[in-house]
């Protein structure tokens, strides 16, 4: 692939108007990111010709050249280089300045036909919360489906002997290989907190302590977490269940209550009383109002979970449902029913069903790895997060490639929910199956964890099964129609 030269950042100037043209230059992963004073002087098409670009993206008020891992800060370093210096202003030529005319009037035409709805605005916003955590969860994830595997094999008797030497060290590797993850997950709404209010126009710094509120806890008797050093807000119970969703609203939120704030506070005050203000706002708007509707959501999803769980139908809702749910943070409420369920089973009849819910997202996956052009920066990205998938950690594929993209995460959902109405099928026709256990790994690595009245054998097949389907109906729906206006680049 072609190298961040001099030459190339001059072409993409020439093609953005120029200098002048430039707001704010900057960088994710992947990407190199212009917000511009006037986004009509862009020529994509040509910007697209350049050796080494492998697309462009309009995203709301950001222009976004692909150019590929490790080489976006390079490009942005250089850029910002060429602005301070000046040397930026005078790039465009007397045949680029006369054309600019005609490439405004035809992005004009362009942008007539493209959707400028409110949705459409707020979903590409949406995006860029969660992509340049990508990396990130395709390593953490990536590390923690390795210690399950070796966690399996470490229960192997005869490979490690119990008290043996190698069976401490291997314990020790599974530890370490696990924490990144736990320390990922522990902390992630920080993470979105900070990308959601930077998204909506906010200080990121902002964000992350709005969503550091709902991370903290507010029992002093509490022997996990953080303590705050709150009970109560004024009187007010304090309940910060809602987790991400709950760190979203308050955000977005957060970001304009900052935006009118620094409306109305003179320049020479910004700095001391913009940030202190919002966050007194938002603070108290969390407390009172936002966490209230995160415990109502939270408590509407758990009704849903608890009385589905009986029909083919109800398993295909929260099979489809699920992943939802661990948005809400429901999912960890279900561990008392799984103690319930093995009590008065012998195995937990609904661990299978909810774990058709990743085996979707690998479908859905699977079907944009076949959608995206051979050597795209989504291949890459899926390609890091497939193996996670296979083993039930979701949390790569989910959070850096189908939510971003919404319409796979819907479909990768539906996936989900056949599995589930296939192993719900299954039990209504009189052969329920379950983890041996009350909580355990899903995905591929949980087929032999399974049983059931009949044996193990019969029950390994119908998970198995259960897999097969959501593989391929996420693949399928996720072709025909999760494709389709995404980016795939």
């Amino acid at each position: 692939m072609a190298k961040i030269t001099n030459e190339m950042i001059q072409q993409i100037l020439q093609h953005v108007g120029g200098g002048r043209n430039i707001k704010q230059c900057g960088n994710c992963m992947t990407r190199l990111r212009l917000t511009l004073h006037d986004d009509q002087f862009v020529d994509k098409a040509a910007i697209k010709q350049i050796a080494g670009v492998l697309g462009v993206i309009e995203s709301d008020d950001q222009l976004q050249v692909v150019l590929g891992p490790g080489k976006a800060q390079a490009a942005a370093d250089l850029m910002k280089q060429m602005l301070e210096s000046g040397e930026a202003d005078d790039l465009h030529d007397a045949s680029a300045t006369q054309d600019l005319t005609e490439i405004a009037s035809a992005n004009k035409q362009q942008l007539k036909k493209k959707q400028t709805s409110a949705v459409h605005r707020f979903l590409s916003k949406f995006a860029t919360i969660f992509t340049p955590l990508i990396p990130g969860f395709i390593g953490a994830g990536l590390l923690m489906g390795l210690a399950s595997l070796l966690t399996l094999l470490s229960a192997n008797q005869n490979l490690f002997p119990a008290d043996s030497t190698q069976l401490e060290h291997l314990k020790s590797l599974i530890a370490y290989m696990s924490v990144f993850g736990k320390g990922l997950f522990t902390f992630m709404g920080l993470l979105i907190g900070y990308n959601a209010q930077k998204a909506f126009g906010g200080s990121g710094v902002n964000g992350a302590i709005i969503a550091a509120l709902f991370i903290l806890g507010y029992d002093p008797a509490a022997t996990k977490g953080f303590y705050s050093g709150m009970t109560d807000f004024f009187g007010w119970y304090i309940d910060p269940r809602g987790n991400i969703i709950g760190i979203l609203i308050a955000c977005i939120f957060g970001a304009w209550v900052e935006k009118q704030v620094r409306k109305i506070i003179p320049a020479s005050l910004d700095i001391i009383l913009t940030s202190t203000i919002t966050l007194l706002i938002v603070g108290a708007a969390t407390f009172v109002f936002i966490m209230p509707i995160g415990v109502w959501l939270f408590e509407g999803m758990s009704w849903l979970f608890m009385h589905l769980n009986g029909n083919p139908i109800g398993t295909a809702v929260l099979a489809g449902l699920f992943l939802i749910a661990v948005m809400f943070g429901v999912h960890q409420g279900f561990i008392p029913v799984y103690v319930a369920l093995v009590e008065a089973q012998g195995f937990n009849s609904l661990f299978p069903i909810l774990a058709m819910a990743g085996a979707g997202q690998v479908g859905a996956a699977l079907a944009l790895y076949v959608k995206a052009k051979k050597g795209s920066v989504t291949r890459s990205q899926i390609g890091g997060a497939l193996f996670p998938g296979f083993l039930g950690i979701g949390e790569p594929l989910i959070y850096g490639v189908t939510l971003p993209r919404v319409k796979p995460f819907v479909t990768a959902c539906l996936g989900g929910a056949a599995g589930g109405f296939f192993i719900g099928a299954v039990a209504w026709m009189g052969l329920p199956v379950g983890l041996n256990t009350v909580f355990g790994p899903s995905g591929l690595i949980a087929i032999p964890l399974m049983t059931s009245d009949q044996g193990v054998l019969p029950a390994m097949a119908v998970y198995a099964g259960g897999v097969l389907v959501s593989y391929l109906c996420g693949f399928i729906f996720t072709y025909l129609f999760g494709s389709k206006n995404v980016d795939l680049d």
